[in-house]
C-alpha cells in the first residue's frame, strides 16, 4: 500500500453540508434498535456491569448530593439514566436507552471523522458502511486463546460496559478537537509570530471537553494526559517563542488535571476508604500480554499502518497523538494492576481500548483511500495485491470475532 496523492489530513477543513441520507439514516435507526434489544437483555442479568451501573444510577438522589459524588470516578452516565429513572422510565429502559443513544452519537462521530479523513473522496455509502461496522468490530477471536473475546484481551468496542461507551464518545470529541486546536495555531502563527495564541473561547471549550470525558470515566484519560503533555512538549521545544500558546493549553488541562488526580484519590481509597489499591510492577507476563491484547484488538489497523509507513504519514497530527495514547496505554497495562475490591477489574486496560478503536477509525479512512487509489491503477504490482487480500482477510477476521462477540455475550450473559 502506498499513501495516496493529495494533502495530508489536517483538522479544522469545514465539511460540505450535505442532503438527508437515506441509507445513513436506515444505518443509525439499525444500530439503535438492535442496542436498545441488546442492553436490555444484559440489564436482566445481575452479574452484568450493565446491571450494576443501573441500580448505581437509581440510588442517585439530586436533594442529597452526596449520593453522587460518592461516585465521583464516573458520575455521568448514572446521572444521565438517574434522570429518566426519576422521571419514571423504567430502570431497565432508562439504562438501555441512555446506551443505545450513545452507541448511535459515537457512530456519528465515527462517520464524521472518516468523512474528514478522506477529505470526502469516498462515497457515503462506503463511509456508512465502514461507521457501521466500527460500531461491531472487536479483538480477533484465536481459538483456544480467546474464546470468550473479551476476557484477558479486551475490544474496541466493549458492549457489556456503559461506562466506557460514554467515555469513547468523549473520546471521538476531545482527539479531534485538540488537534484542530493545533492546526488553527500554526495557521495563525505566520501572522501572529511571538504573540500568536488561540481564542479563549477555544481555551474554554477544550478545557469543557476534557472535564466531560473525565466524568464519563478517567481511564481514556490516563492515555490521553500523557500522550499530549509529550507531543506539546516537544512543539514547545520547536516554538520556544511562542510560550502563550502553550500556556493556554496549561490552562486548559489544569482543572481536568486535578479532576483525574481526585478521581484517582477516590479510587484508591483515600477518600472513600476500602475502595481499591493500586499495585506498581512489571513483569514478562503483564509486558507480554499488554502487547498480545494490542496486537489482537488492532491487528488490522497495525496492519494497515505498516504498510503505508512513510515519513509523511506522520505530518498527520491526529495519528501521531493516536499512536502516543497507544503507547502509553500499553505501558500502563503493564505496569499497574488493582488491588482490593477491585482486584482483577482490570481498569488500567481501559485506556488501551479506547486507544485501539482510535487507531481503528483512522487507518480505516486511510485504507479507503488506500483502496481507492489502487483500483485507479493499471498496473498493480504483486505485492500490493498481496497487501491488500492481507489488509482485507484482517478485517473479514474482525468483523467475524465481532459477531462472534456478540453471540457470546447472549449465550453466556457474561462478558467474563
Amino acid at each position: 500500500m502506498h499513501s495516496p496523492t493529495g494533502p495530508v489530513v489536517t483538522a479544522g477543513a469545514p465539511i460540505k453540508k450535505r442532503q438527508t441520507d437515506p441509507l445513513r439514516l436506515c444505518a443509525y435507526l439499525a444500530v439503535f434498535i438492535f442496542s436498545l434489544w441488546m442492553f436490555a437483555r444484559e440489564f436482566q442479568f445481575v452479574r452484568t456491569d450493565m446491571h450494576v451501573h443501573a441500580i448505581i444510577a437509581s440510588e442517585f438522589n439530586f436533594q442529597d448530593l452526596h449520593s453522587i459524588t460518592s461516585r465521583l470516578a464516573y458520575p455521568l452516565w448514572h446521572i444521565f439514566v438517574s434522570v429518566l429513572y426519576q422521571l419514571g422510565v423504567p430502570l431497565i429502559w432508562a439504562s438501555a436507552v441512555v446506551c443505545a443513544l450513545v452507541k448511535v452519537l459515537g457512530m456519528m462521530l465515527t462517520i464524521l471523522l472518516l468523512t474528514h479523513i478522506t477529505e470526502e473522496r469516498i462515497h457515503s455509502n462506503f463511509i456508512t458502511l465502514s461507521g457501521f461496522l466500527l460500531m461491531f468490530i472487536t479483538g480477533i477471536l484465536v481459538p483456544g486463546f480467546n474464546s470468550g473475546v473479551y476476557r484477558g484481551v479486551g475490544s474496541p468496542t466493549a458492549w457489556h460496559n456503559p461506562t466506557q461507551l460514554l467515555v469513547n464518545v468523549s473520546m471521538l470529541l476531545c482527539v479531534p478537537y485538540i488537534v484542530h486546536c493545533w492546526y488553527d495555531f500554526t495557521r495563525r502563527l505566520p501572522e501572529g509570530g511571538t504573540n500568536t495564541r488561540l481564542p479563549w473561547s477555544r481555551v474554554f471549550v477544550l478545557a469543557v471537553l476534557l472535564m466531560f470525558s473525565l466524568a464519563c470515566k478517567p481511564t481514556f484519560m490516563q492515555a490521553f494526559l500523557p500522550a499530549c503533555m509529550v507531543f506539546f512538549l516537544v512543539q514547545w521545544i520547536r516554538h520556544p517563542k511562542n510560550s502563550l500558546f502553550f500556556l493556554q493549553l496549561i490552562v486548559a488541562f489544569l482543572p481536568a488535571a486535578c479532576y483525574f488526580c481526585l478521581q484517582y484519590l477516590y479510587y484508591t481509597g483515600v477518600v472513600v476508604p476500602f475502595s481499591s489499591g493500586v499495585d506498581f510492577g512489571v513483569s514478562l507476563d503483564s509486558a507480554w500480554g499488554a502487547v498480545r491484547s494490542l496486537l489482537v484488538m488492532t491487528a488490522f489497523p497495525l496492519f494497515v499502518l505498516l504498510c503505508s509507513m512513510k515519513k509523511s504519514l506522520f505530518q498527520d497530527k491526529m495519528l501521531v497523538i493516536a499512536l502516543l495514547m497507544t503507547g502509553f496505554s500499553v505501558l500502563e497495562s503493564m505496569l499497574f494492576r488493582e488491588t482490593g475490591l477491585r482486584f482483577g477489574h482490570g481498569n488500567f486496560q481501559w485506556a488501551s481500548m479506547s486507544s485501539s478503536l482510535m487507531l481503528w477509525v483512522l487507518m480505516t479512512g486511510r485504507f479507503l483511500l488506500f483502496y481507492k487509489e489502487f483500483l485507479k491503477k493499471t498496473i498493480k504490482p504483486w505485492y500490493e495485491w498481496v497487501s491488500f487480500g492481507v489488509a482485507l482477510s484482517l478485517l473479514g477476521w474482525h468483523i467475524f470475532s465481532g459477531g462472534y462477540y456478540l453471540r457470546y455475550l447472549l449465550v453466556s450473559n457474561n462478558a467474563f
